[in-house]
């Protein structure tokens, strides 16, 4: 009876390793980036620094991207390059903000950004924006300039969520609203995902909505059962990395190197623009087989975010089949970060604004110029800055002819 006993669980362990050999060979498709999808149809939004750094590739890249959503985002270019102004007024609005529609234009004026005709975009049309009031980390005054620069910028207002007092969203914490959220709906200091729960609000459907389906009511229900984790698959960053690094892309030190006497140094980290090595990509079912030509969404992740569980736990992956898009989910190394929301810590002195020493230990993305050098102030707005260089190189990656 022994070996009977031995042999029947060798055999169920057998069965399981099978099984999950064969879960495997679905869940990856072996395709990474290349989905053949249609480059006519490329949108990008993102939670905080991820909803700076959407709209400043959007601005960017506004002959090309047709649309942008920005989550609990500070106003674009509103940093000017400087650490302090970014967290003391552009977040937690210590001073007034001033326009920064000017900025826009001279950059496209100069070929930095995309040019404009007859001083709007060629693609950028649409725009939707959400801000809590109660947001304890950015500041609405930042959010609502950011809705009056791309009212300016693009010709025509954005549609504005400030959520809605029947589920709690208009009391919200800073984060991402979304029915699967595991964070309280309002702050109470015990956030870990900044994924939010408040009812059955659902920042990703709405914005999605407002981006690729205004002229019809939005409805609730033609959200997707929840996406199981195995469908959501990993793409290798890397390559687009070395890509950018190899045309010579400088950017500035993040630490000082004990061996030449404390001199600035760059990590491995910084090397690689605070990039991960990893990414996320949701491809719904009618996107998968070759000449689909889906829609493209691209959406970034905020600071202190882990971003395996933003790109399964924010909600974009259930509506991917409704609105035939593909979710893309570049990703920033983590780091250590500072505990506690910034605003409630004291003002950030402006010595740091020249600090060699982990100007971002928060993993947010760029978005006022810590990469940039010395010589290259501003490069953070531009196409030629390093992270938007590498998200370039992934929708082109994601929109080039898919082989049959």
């Amino acid at each position: 009876m022994r070996v009977f006993a031995d042999r029947g669980l060798s055999l169920s362990r057998l069965a399981a390793v099978l099984c999950s050999l064969a879960t495997a060979a679905v869940a990856e498709d072996g395709r990474g980036l290349k989905r053949g999808a249609d480059p006519s149809q490329v949108s990008i939004s993102g939670l905080s620094s991820g909803a700076a750094m959407a709209v400043q590739y959007a601005v960017a890249h506004s002959g090309s991207v047709t649309a942008v959503g920005a989550v609990a985002g500070p106003q674009w270019g509103c940093a000017g390059g400087s650490l302090s102004r970014a967290v003391n007024d552009c977040m937690c609005g210590r001073s007034a903000l001033t326009p920064t529609i000017d900025t826009a234009r001279g950059l496209a004026a100069s070929g930095a950004i995309d040019g404009l005709v007859l001083a709007k975009p060629q693609s950028l049309s649409r725009s939707w924006i959400f801000q809590s009031p109660a947001d304890e980390t950015v500041s609405p005054r930042s959010s609502k300039a950011d809705a009056a620069f791309l009212a300016d910028f693009i010709g025509t207002p954005p549609e504005v969520d400030q959520g809605n007092a029947v589920d709690g969203s208009d009391r919200a914490g800073h984060g991402i609203i979304a029915p699967d959220g595991t964070d309280a709906c309002a702050y109470d200091g015990s956030e870990t995902s900044f994924v939010r729960r408040c009812g059955e609000e659902d920042n990703a459907g709405k914005m999605l909505h407002a981006l690729y389906g205004p002229g019809s009511p939005y409805t609730p229900s033609e959200r997707a059962a929840d996406v199981p984790g195995s469908e959501l698959w990993t793409f290798d960053q890397r390559h687009l990395i070395e890509k950018v690094k190899s045309s010579g892309a400088s950017v500035s030190s993040d630490y000082y190197n004990p061996f030449w006497l404390w001199w600035p140094d760059r990590s491995p980290r910084r090397r690689n623009f605070d990039m991960a090595s990893t990414g996320y990509i949701y491809v719904p079912p009618s996107c998968r087989s070759a000449g689909s030509a889906c829609h493209v969404h691209v959406a970034l992740h905020g600071c202190k975010q882990d971003a395996k569980r933003f790109a399964r736990k924010a909600g974009y992956n259930e509506w991917a089949e409704h609105y035939r898009t593909i979710i893309v989910y570049p990703a920033i190394a983590p780091s250590e970060p500072v505990p506690g929301p910034v605003c409630h810590l004291p003002p950030v002195d402006q010595t740091l604004d020249a600090s060699s020493v982990e100007p971002n230990p928060n993993g947010c993305w760029d978005w006022w110029g810590y990469l940039d050098t010395a010589s290259e102030k501003g490069r953070y707005l531009t196409k030629t800055a390093p992270q938007i260089r590498v998200l370039e190189s992934l929708i082109a990656e994601v929109t080039a002819p898919a082989a049959p």
